[in-house]
C-alpha cells in the first residue's frame, strides 16, 4: 500500500512555478503589455458622469431660498423627478449662484445637460451646465501663462494679384524632380505657347511631401516636419506658419477660414489630446486640439479629411463616438457629432442619432444640409436622408431593403443629391462572418431635388447595366451616368425636367471602349468621360449644350491617372504622375474643351499637377444679361488680341533671329580680317605657293555624272525575226 502511494506521487505532474525569481525587475510595464485591456478598467468615480453642476441660477438670501427651490424643482422635475439637489451656500445662508444635481444614470444626465445648458430662466439669468467628470478633466491653467503677444503682420502684397492679369490667364502648379531635386513650380498658362514660370514661383525643396492650394486660391500650402507654411502674394512670400510636429495631413474649410492638421501619436496606447488641431488661418491661432481616441476609440486614422465642413464654415462634423455595451464591446456608430465652429461646442449640446450610419456629407452650396446613409440589417432597411442644420429637422428620407452598398453625389450648387444603391436578391454569411451575395444585383439612382420651396422631391432611375461612375453638371439640370463593364462602358446623359417624374435621356454615346470616370466642366455644358489608369487611356469629350448630347472628340493618353478642368472650363489636362501604370511617360497634356490637343509636356518623376482655384464671384442678373448681350463684341475683341499676340510672338522670333545673324556677321568679319592678315605668312610657309588662289578655267575638267533615281525592268519589243526564231 505504501509502495503504491509512492508510485502515484512519482507519476503526478509537478505544477510549474510562474513566480518571478527574487530581485527580478520586469522591463515591460503593464501599460505597454496590457494597454488595450487597462483602457477598459472601470473607474471608481464613474458616478461623476451622473452629476451636473448648473451655473447661472439666481443668488438669493436665506429667506428667498424656498422660492428658488420651488422654481428649480419644477424645472428639474420636468426632466426627471428622480434626482437629488444640493445648493451650496455661504456663511450667511445665501446661495452662490450654482447648484449640484445627481441623476439616476448617465443617459438621464446627458439629456438634462442638453436641456439645462443655455436654458433661459429670465432676461438676466441663463443657465450653463457641465458634468463633474468633464469639469475634473479640464486642464489646469499654466502657472506661467502670459497674455499672447500680437504677431507681426506679414505683408506679402496683394493676395489676389494673380486674378488681375490683363490677359485673364490662369495659373497652375506642378511638382516634379530635376537636377536641383524635388521642385514645385507655378506657371502662367499662355494659350498656344509654352507655359511661363511666375515670378519667384519655382523653388527646389519647397515642400517635404505634397502641396495644396487653399479652396479660393489665396495661398499655397506646403508641408514640413515642423508644421504647415502658407505662401501668397505676387512673389509667393511666406504668410503664416503653423507648428505641428510630424504633421502628416492637413485640410482647409471651404471658405479658407480654418485649417485642420493631423500628426499620429508616437505611443501605441497613450492618448494624444492634440493629434488633431484646428487652426484659424488668418491669425495662426490654434483654436482647439482633439484626441483621435476620444472621437473614435482608435489611435489609427481611417480616412481623411476627418472633419466634414459646411459650405459657409459655420459647422464641422464627424461620426459620433461609438458606444459600448455592458461587456465593454464596441457597438456600431449611431450618429453624427456636429460642432459650431465659433463656440467649438456640440450644436444644441446633443448628437444627431442615426442607427447604423455608414457615411454622411454636407451640401457643397445653398443651405446647410447633411445627407446620410445608414446600412440595412436583417430587420431594418437601408436609409438615405437629408437633415437641415442647425435645427436637426429631417427634410426627407428613403428606406430601401436589400441594399448591398451605396454612394452619394452632391451637385455643386447643393440643389440636388444623387444616391447610387446596389440591391441584391439574397445574401448568406460565411463561417468567418463575411457576407456573400447570391444571384443578380441591380443598380438604381435615387435623386433628391431641393429646388422646391417646401417639399423635397424624390425620383428613381433604374440602370440597365452595372454602375461605374456619376457626375452632375455643377449648376445646371443635367447629369451623366456611366454604366457597363471593364471592357466596354456607355455614358448616358440625362436632363431633369420639372414637368416630368423621371429624367429625360439626352443621349446614349456608345464609345465601345473602357471608361471609368465622369467630369463636367466647372461652368457646365461640356463633359469629359475618361479611362484613368488604363492601357488605352481614352478621353471622350462631349457637348451637352444642345437638345442631344454629341461627342466632339476622342483622344488617347496611355496610362494617365488624373484629369482636371481649369477653373474656367476652357481647358482640360490629363496627367501621368508617379504611381500610374508602368511604362507610362510622366507628364501632362493640355486640351481645349472640345478635345484639341494644345500642349504635351514630359516631366521626370512628376508627382502633382493642380490648377490654381478662383474665388467665387457672384454677379448680379443685370451684369450677366449685359455680358451675354455684348458677348459677340467681347469675343471679337479677344480674338483680335489673340491674333495680335500671335503676330507679336512671330515678330519676336524674327527679331531674335536677326540679332543672332548680326552677331554671326560680326564674328565672321573679324575672322576674315584675321585670315587676310596672316595670308603672307601662310604663303611663305608653303614655299611661295598660294593655295588659296582662284583656280583657272583651263585647269578644270568638266565631267557629267548621271545618277538613276529609280530602276525598273521592262520587256524590250522584239523584231519580226526574233519573233520567228
Amino acid at each position: 500500500m505504501v509502495e503504491a502511494e509512492i508510485n502515484n506521487k512519482e507519476n503526478e505532474e509537478v505544477e510549474p512555478n510562474f513566480d518571478d525569481p527574487p530581485g527580478y525587475n520586469d522591463p515591460i510595464s503593464d501599460e505597454e503589455l496590457l494597454g488595450d485591456v487597462l483602457r477598459q478598467e472601470p473607474l471608481i468615480d464613474e458616478y461623476e458622469e451622473n452629476c451636473l453642476v448648473v451655473f447661472g441660477i439666481p443668488s438669493v438670501t436665506k429667506e428667498k431660498l424656498a422660492k428658488l427651490q420651488t422654481v428649480m424643482s419644477k424645472i428639474l422635475n420636468g426632466i426627471n423627478p428622480n434626482h437629488v439637489i444640493e445648493y451650496p451656500s455661504s456663511g450667511d445662508g445665501s446661495t452662490k449662484g450654482c447648484l449640484f444635481v445627481e441623476w439616476e444614470n448617465k443617459e438621464t444626465a446627458q439629456y438634462a445637460l442638453t436641456v439645462l445648458n443655455g436654458y433661459k430662466l429670465d432676461k438676466v439669468h441663463t443657465f450653463s451646465a457641465i458634468t463633474i467628470a468633464d469639469m475634473k478633466n479640464m486642464p489646469q491653467p499654466d502657472e506661467n501663462w502670459e497674455p499672447p503677444k500680437p504677431n507681426e503682420y506679414a505683408n506679402v502684397g496683394d493676395l489676389w494679384s494673380w486674378m488681375q492679369n490683363p490677359r485673364c490667364r490662369d495659373q497652375f502648379s506642378v511638382q516634379y524632380e530635376n537636377s536641383a531635386g524635388p521642385t514645385v513650380s507655378i506657371f502662367w498658362h499662355v494659350k498656344g505657347h509654352e507655359p511661363e514660370v511666375a515670378e519667384d514661383g519655382s523653388k527646389p525643396n519647397w515642400t517635404e511631401s505634397v502641396f495644396k492650394w487653399t479652396p479660393h486660391g489665396s495661398y499655397l500650402a506646403t508641408i514640413h516636419n515642423r508644421g504647415i507654411a502658407l505662401w501668397g502674394g505676387p512673389k509667393f512670400q511666406r504668410y503664416m506658419r503653423f507648428e505641428h510636429l510630424n504633421v502628416q495631413y492637413f485640410d482647409f474649410s471651404p471658405c479658407e477660414t480654418y485649417m485642420v492638421t493631423y500628426a499620429p501619436s508616437n505611443a501605441k496606447w497613450d492618448e494624444d489630446e492634440n493629434c488633431l488641431q484646428l487652426w484659424d488661418v488668418r491669425t495662426g491661432e490654434m483654436r482647439k486640439g482633439f484626441s483621435l481616441y476620444a472621437l473614435t476609440l482608435r489611435n489609427e486614422l481611417e480616412g481623411w479629411p476627418f472633419f466634414q465642413w459646411s459650405h459657409d464654415d459655420k459647422f464641422f462634423a464627424c461620426l459620433k463616438v461609438p458606444e459600448k455595451d455592458k461587456l465593454e464591446k464596441q457597438k456600431k456608430v449611431n450618429g453624427i457629432a456636429v460642432y459650431d465652429a465659433e463656440t467649438l461646442q456640440l450644436v444644441s449640446n446633443r448628437y444627431i442619432v442615426i442607427e447604423n450610419i455608414r457615411t454622411f456629407s454636407w451640401a457643397p452650396g445653398g443651405k446647410n444640409i447633411i445627407a446620410y446613409y445608414s446600412e440595412s440589417t436583417e430587420q431594418l432597411p437601408a436609409e438615405f436622408g437629408l437633415i437641415s442644420m442647425p435645427t436637426g429637422e429631417k427634410l426627407r428620407s428613403a428606406r430601401i431593403y436589400n441594399v448591398a452598398e451605396a454612394q452619394m453625389f452632391w451637385q455643386e450648387s447643393g440643389m440636388r443629391l444623387a444616391v447610387h444603391n446596389l440591391r441584391y436578391n439574397k445574401r448568406t454569411f460565411k463561417e468567418n462572418g463575411e457576407v456573400k451575395f447570391v444571384g443578380a444585383m441591380t443598380s438604381h439612382i435615387e435623386i433628391f431635388e431641393l429646388t422646391g420651396k417646401k417639399d423635397v422631391a424624390l425620383m428613381n432611375l433604374p440602370l440597365s447595366e452595372a454602375f461605374i461612375n456619376f457626375g452632375w453638371e455643377p449648376n445646371g439640370d443635367k447629369f451623366c451616368v456611366l454604366i457597363g463593364n471593364q471592357a466596354k462602358a456607355t455614358p448616358f446623359v440625362y436632363r431633369i425636367d420639372a414637368m416630368k417624374h423621371t429624367p429625360v435621356c439626352l443621349g446614349k454615346l456608345d464609345a465601345g471602349v473602357q471608361l471609368n470616370t465622369v467630369s463636367f466642366a466647372p461652368q457646365g455644358g461640356w463633359l469629359v468621360v475618361m479611362a484613368c489608369m488604363s492601357t488605352g487611356g481614352n478621353i471622350l469629350f462631349i457637348d451637352t449644350n444642345g437638345q442631344e448630347a454629341k461627342r466632339t472628340s476622342i483622344t488617347e493618353h496611355p496610362g494617365f491617372n488624373k484629369g482636371y478642368w481649369d477653373p474656367t472650363g476652357r481647358y482640360f489636362v490629363s496627367c501621368c504622375t508617379v504611381g500610374c501604370r508602368v511604362g507610362a511617360d510622366l507628364g501632362y497634356r493640355l486640351y481645349t474643351f472640345q478635345g484639341r490637343e494644345l500642349l504635351r509636356k514630359n516631366l521626370e518623376r512628376m508627382m502633382q499637377f493642380k490648377w490654381r482655384p478662383r474665388p467665387p464671384v457672384k454677379l448680379s442678373e443685370q451684369k450677366v444679361k449685359e455680358i451675354r448681350k455684348n458677348l459677340k463684341t467681347t469675343s471679337a475683341k479677344f480674338d483680335r488680341e489673340d491674333n495680335e499676340e500671335k503676330v507679336k510672338a512671330s515678330q519676336e522670333v524674327i527679331d531674335k533671329r536677326r540679332k543672332i545673324m548680326l552677331a554671326f556677321d560680326i564674328i565672321r568679319k573679324k575672322n576674315h580680317a584675321l585670315i587676310e592678315k596672316q595670308k603672307d605668312e601662310r604663303k611663305r610657309l608653303r614655299n611661295g605657293v598660294d593655295t588659296e588662289a582662284d583656280l583657272q578655267n583651263e585647269d578644270l575638267v568638266e565631267e557629267t555624272i548621271t545618277v538613276a533615281l529609280s530602276t525598273q525592268k521592262t520587256l524590250a519589243v522584239l523584231s519580226e525575226e526574233d519573233e520567228r526564231d
